[in-house]
């Protein structure tokens, strides 16, 4: 196995990070409970949602995964070779594949207390925290064998468990961020340490590497100078992204797919900002190659796409950039398969699994097909299903100018909406669902000559809130939704919301097909023949692979 990191360079590090205090102070907590001896998953039988069996099951040592040297305590080197494969499993994602190398480095070594940390962690990600805690427990019945450097590693464990279970009490996460400034103090050449200091940067305990935060970007900017960590890159991307700074973004993605290239999620993100940069042919070969890796990875292993929650989020951002192109059969086929594919890991997120195939049906006009679905997810267990069912009925109803039916389903969409803010008040449910009922809302306020006016206000707000979207699911999206009011405006001859549409669009994508178009309608307006042209040709040009009932509709006059 290839290891990427060396530890040569820690002290400059050190010097770098500590002239100024990263974290805020705050007195250890650190609860005492009884060591439990270990037990593969806790004795559960899925965790997470993910069957034991599988968590457990042997997996191979593989390269090209961007795996790093990290010093443990065990002296068996397929332990410690396993435990290195997780480790670059856990940055990358990929739960399954970390927690069954952490059982086989366990299955070499039992001792070997960092593959129960490793557990842990995976655990914190799979929002299965009994899990968690009783790997953590598990950990610490090692602790006789280890060295000072893992004790601290066991201790953070418990430091985070205590502050995720409490996600309301913002002391508990200082006392965490507070603990991690005292173990890179005391072992400033551990790169696990440096890298859960920028993760304990998030607005959230369970920050994994995906937040903005200028101190989180710091720290893995620091770690770059010293050495090219994979993990560090992959968090800066999610770091620049999220202030809008997608070519720095684009730039870590593209070190990242080069150190970790049989890591899946590592050609995801590099694709995230390709995307965004108007390198979309590139970034659909880089989603098309990690797709690749994971239907191989399935297939050989024996298990299904469904447990690893990465294959609904690839597919889903492919089959969008195929959606910018165009090419609306390829987009189908995936969004066919995302929406009949269980969600057993967080299935209060299966609303996400199943927005993609009736949008795609309303976009080509078969309103007929996508009613069905939104009936269905109207029916559905979860909050969000049943937002996102109504969503799409009350779209469904403005397109055939059913003003009153769009207006019944906004107000129930809103009223899911106010259940999931109970249900989840501080997490990613609430930004990622709040902005379709707004959408909605925007929309009807367009399109009702009586409201219009007064609507006007909103419909802009809603444009701004949709051009800050930065993720790479939402980021489209709303290139999509900014496209939808830019041709209604100009459907109903909204001279000057239709400029500032136009130009909105050029802002959020200058690259995209439908902004030449909504630019070349803009000069046509204007009697600029040759500025009008030139967009046609730009906008044909983009389209130069789309299906042809696509281009047809999109590109007449």
């Amino acid at each position: 196995m290839k290891r990427l990191f060396s530890y040569a360079h820690w002290p400059l590090l050190t010097v770098l990070m500590l002239s100024g205090s990263q974290f805020r102070p705050e007195t250890s907590l650190i609860p005492d409970g009884p060591a439990l001896p270990y037990a593969p998953v806790c004795g559960e039988t899925h965790v997470g949602g993910i069957p034991r069996s599988l968590l457990t099951q042997s997996v191979a040592l593989r390269t090209g995964l961007g795996a790093t040297s990290i010093p443990t305590s065990t002296t068996n080197p397929q332990a410690q070779a396993y435990f290195e494969q997780g480790m670059a499993y856990l940055h990358g994602y990929s739960l399954v594949e970390a927690a069954r190398s952490f059982h086989e480095a366990l299955r070499h070594d039992p001792t070997l207390a960092m593959a129960q940390v490793g557990l842990n962690r995976v655990y914190i990600q799979a929002d299965d925290f009994g899990a968690a805690r009783k790997a953590a427990e598990a950990a610490r019945s090692l602790e006789k064998d280890v060295s000072e450097r893992e004790k601290v590693h066991i201790a953070l464990r418990f430091a985070q468990q205590t502050a995720v279970e409490s996600p309301k009490n913002g002391a508990l996460l200082d006392n965490y961020r507070n603990q991690l400034e005292e173990a890179t103090r005391r072992f400033p050449d551990d790169a696990e340490l440096w890298l859960l200091a920028g993760n304990a940067q998030e607005r959230v305990a369970t920050g994994r590497g995906q937040g903005s935060s200028k101190k989180g970007i710091e720290i893995y900017e620091t770690i770059l100078k010293t050495t090219e960590h994979p993990a560090a890159h992959h968090y800066l991307i999610h770091a620049y992204e999220g202030i809008g700074e997608y070519e720095k973004a684009k730039a870590h993605g593209a070190a990242y797919a080069r150190l970790s290239p049989r890591l899946a999620h590592a050609q995801h993100m590099y694709a995230h900002d390709l995307m965004k940069t108007g390198e979309v042919e590139e970034a659909i070969f880089k989603l098309t190659t990690a797709d690749s890796l994971e239907r191989q990875l399935y297939l050989s292993d024996n298990y299904k796409a469904e447990f690893d929650w990465h294959h609904s989020h690839n597919i889903s951002v492919l089959a969008l950039c195929y959606q910018y192109q165009g090419r609306m059969q390829e987009a189908e086929a995936l969004a066919r398969e995302k929406f009949h594919m269980p969600r057993p890991v967080s299935p209060e997120r299966t609303f996400y699994n199943r927005m993609s195939l009736p949008e795609l049906l309303i976009a080509q006009r078969r309103e007929a097909e996508a009613l069905p679905l939104t009936e269905t997810m109207q029916r559905a267990k979860t909050p969000g299903e049943r937002l996102m069912g109504h969503f799409f009925e009350g779209i469904i109803h403005l397109k055939t100018n059913d003003l009153a039916q769009a207006r019944a389903s906004l107000k129930a969409s809103e009223a899911e909406m106010d259940v999931v803010r109970e249900k989840h008040p501080t997490g990613w449910m609430i930004s990622w669902l709040e902005p379709y009922p707004e959408y909605l809302s925007a929309l009807i306020a367009l399109t009702d000559p009586a409201t219009r006016d007064k609507g006007m206000k909103s419909v802009r707000a809603f444009q701004q809130k949709a051009h800050k979207q930065f993720g790479p699911d939402p980021w489209i999206e709303a290139l999509f939704q900014l496209e939808t009011i830019a041709d209604l405006a100009y459907q109903l001859q909204l001279t000057d919301l239709f400029e500032e549409s136009a130009k909105l669009l050029a802002a959020h994508d200058p690259a995209y097909p439908g902004t030449h178009l909504a630019l070349a309608r803009l000069a046509d307006g204007k009697g600029d023949r040759a500025t009008a042209e030139r967009e046609w040709f730009l906008a044909g040009q983009g389209w130069a692979k789309a299906d042809e009932p696509f281009a047809a509709q999109r590109l007449k006059n």
